[in-house]
Formats: C-alpha cells, structure tokens, sequence
C-alpha cells in the first residue's frame, strides 16, 4: 500500500503536456468514440477513435517509461488527433448519412485548439506544419464535395487558422511580460539585497569610527584630569602639550576614518595593497601610548621590518587598533603586550599575545555567536562598547584572512590573524 501510495503522486504530478494529454486529449477521444459507438455501433468511425486512443496511450506509456521526451509524447498525441479525424473524409464520402458540414467544422474547431498546444508547449513550426495540414485538407474536401459553397471553406479557413494563430501570439505575450515580471522582481530582490548590504555597511562604518574615536577622547579625559592634579608648570605645559597631542591624534584619526568609509561605501570591492605590516603595528602603539603608561604596559612589536602582507591599510589600522585595545585592556599592570608572526605553508600568522584575565571555554565558544558581545569590564575598570572583537573579524575576513582566537581562563589570549602568503616563492 506504501509503496502504491508513493508512486501515485509521481505518474500524475501536474505537468502542462501530460496534463493536456491525459486529461483533454485522452477524455476526448474516449467521449467522441462513445458518441460514434451510440450512432452507428462498431463502425468505421469508432474504430477510428479506438486506433487514435490506442496510438495515444502507446505514446504516453513510452513517455512515462522513458523511451520518448513529453515534448514526443504531444506531437504524436497532436499529429494522431488531427490525421485521425481527417481521414474520415475518406469512408465518409462514400457514406450517404455522412453529414460532412458538421465533421468538417468539428475538425476545424479540434485543429484550432490543438494549434495552441502543439504551438506553445513544443514549437512554433508545428503552427506552420499544422496550417499546411489544414490547407490541404481543406483542398481535398472542395474536390470531395464541389457543390459545398467555397465561402464556407474560405471563411471556416481564415478563422480558424487566423485564431489559431492569435490565440497562440497573446499568449506569447503573456509569457513575455510574466518573463518580464519576474525578471523585474529578481531585479528588485538585487536591489534589496544591496541596500541591505549598504545599510549593514552604513552601520559597521558607524560602529568602526565609533568605536576607535573612544581612545582619543579617554586619553583627553585622562590628560585633563590630570591638568587639575599637579602643580608644577612644568608639569602642566607637558600635560598640555599631551592634550594637544592626544587631540591631534584624535583629528587625524577621525580624518582617516572619514576618508576611508566615503571609499568603503563607493566601492564593492575592498582595494587590497602589499604593505608592511610592522609600519602599521608601530603607529598603532604610538597612538595607544597613553593607555599602555596609564597601566605600565609594554608594547613590543617583534615583527620583522620586511614582512610584507596583501591588506587594505586602512582596514588593517582599525583592526589593529582594535585588538591592541582589547589586550590592553584584559591586560595586568606591568605585564607584556607581543606581536610577533610566523610563515606556515602558504599562509603568514600574525599574533597578538598577552598575558591578561583571558577567557573560559564557554565564553571563548560563544564570542562570536552573535554580533554583539556583552562588554566585559576590564583589569582596571574598563568599559567598552561590545563591536570590538565582531568589526576586527569582519574587516579580517574582507581581506581575504582569518581571525582565529586561542585563550586560557587567568593565563591570556592569543588572537591569530591568518594571510595569504603573497611573498612566497
């Protein structure tokens, strides 16, 4: 019963050709061999229909046994129809109850349906093929039956063949304009799919430049409540000259960001350049120096002068920045802040390690598990927004590498950033 059950579904899957056939040609030619058997019993003409049905389901057997395509399947089925019906006129005529205006316009009436089948669901040539059929066919009955006026056969001609044939066009049409329509709508998913890209993008930018602009305005803080601290003039012109500084820093910060999110958001591609790497590591230190003599942390960059990797500059500056400011702020006072790299295969790893709080396992499974992580208060206190670590991963992989972080609970953390090996012989 289970495996009937399974089969059913398949053999009358809704399809346009079987449909046609199994379900309008068939039933047609079972009614019009019922009407022929009712009037004349086992005539010339119910045989006609049982060769025609028999020729028909032969087909859609082969069909569904794979011999045949379903575009085979409706021309025989079309061909049978029109060829079977059309050949009455031969033992019609020699019938004296023949009534042959009646056939001859139930003819003309299945061949202007079968136009638009055999037209739209195989090709437009079998229209042409059809309408040749038609025309001679039309010939043999003026030779068959001279006295039947010619208007008829000319009128009877032209609408059948003329509404065939603009029956079959419309409907072209409508299959142009669904085309039409669908394609505008893919279109229209595109469009959405960018715009939802720009907004995302919008947003990182937002967050990126928000984020980074942190550090200048702690460090201002920092230097103004000191201002209110010393007492020597001395030591405040220093202070002031490292607000300055630290504002300098902060403008110029802000410029680049700026600069780099009106390019970021015109281009689809992220620009990629082969640097040095060390060059950008430096001027992240020199622009987190207030923090790391805040907390007596070193920063030492051990990666090699020459170390060049393929990276957008830009992005790599705030993924620096960004890290940096992580390990500083899990970091114990007094303890050590390392970058250094390592050549594996293909690929170049630049580490950033230190020896802060670190994580547990749990926490290290679930950093990136959403977009925003809860901010975890830092060794002294500090805050954060939470977008750090997902924007330094997103601006990673848009450059082609892969952020990678290693961490033990009270021992430190480690955060791998993978790159092609561009330099490699």
């Amino acid at each position: 019963m289970s495996s009937t059950s399974k089969k059913l579904p398949g053999f009358f899957q809704f399809d346009k050709v079987l449909f046609t056939v199994m379900f309008i040609a068939l039933p047609g030619i079972i009614l019009d061999g019922l009407v022929e058997f009712n009037e004349a019993g086992l005539s010339a003409y119910f045989n006609r229909a049982v060769i025609t049905f028999s020729i028909v389901t032969l087909g859609l057997i082969l069909q569904r046994s794979g011999f045949i395509r379903k575009s085979k399947l409706l021309t025989l089925s079309v061909y049978t129809i029109v060829l079977g019906m059309m050949s009455t006129i031969f033992f019609g005529v020699k019938d004296p109850n023949f009534m042959f205006e009646s056939f001859f316009l139930k003819v003309e009436v299945i061949v202007s349906l079968l136009f638009f089948a055999v037209g739209m669901l195989v090709h437009f040539r079998h229209i042409i093929f059809l309408l040749t059929i038609n025309f001679l066919f039309i010939t043999l009955c003026m030779f068959y039956y001279p006295n039947f006026p010619l208007e008829k056969f000319a009128f009877y001609f032209v609408i059948v063949s003329g509404g065939g044939l603009m029956a079959y066009f419309c409907q072209r049409l409508l299959v142009q304009l669904s085309r039409k329509v669908k394609e505008a709508n893919r279109l229209i998913s595109i469009k959405n799919e960018e715009l939802k890209e720009m907004n995302q993008s919008k947003d990182d930018l937002f967050r990126i430049i928000g984020h980074d602009l942190r550090t200048p305005f702690y460090q201002l803080r920092s230097l103004i409540d000191m201002v209110d601290e010393v007492e020597n003039d001395e030591e405040r012109d220093e202070i002031r000259n490292m607000i300055r500084q630290a504002a300098d820093k902060g403008n110029n910060l802000l410029e680049d960001l700026l600069e780099w999110g009106n390019i970021y958001k015109k281009q689809s591609q992220v620009l990629l350049e082969t640097k040095e790497i060390s060059v950008i590591v430096d001027k992240v230190f020199a622009f987190s120096d207030l923090k790391t003599k805040n907390k007596e942390i070193s920063l030492i960059n051990n990666l090699p002068k020459d170390l060049k990797v393929t990276i957008n500059p830009a992005m790599m500056e705030t993924v620096m920045r960004n890290l940096i400011a992580n390990a500083i702020k899990f970091s114990h006072r007094g303890s050590d802040i390392i970058v250094k790299s390592e050549k594996i295969g293909g690929q170049v790893r630049i580490a950033i390690e230190d020896k802060g709080i670190g994580m547990c396992d749990d926490s290290l499974y679930n950093l990136f598990g959403k977009e925003r992580n809860n901010s975890t208060i830092g060794t002294e206190n500090e805050r954060g927004t939470g977008f750090g670590l997902s924007i330094a991963k997103k601006l990673v992989e848009k450059q082609n590498g892969v952020l990678e972080i290693e961490s033990e609970y009270n021992k430190g953390t480690t955060i791998n950033l993978y790159f092609p090996n561009t330099m490699s012989a």
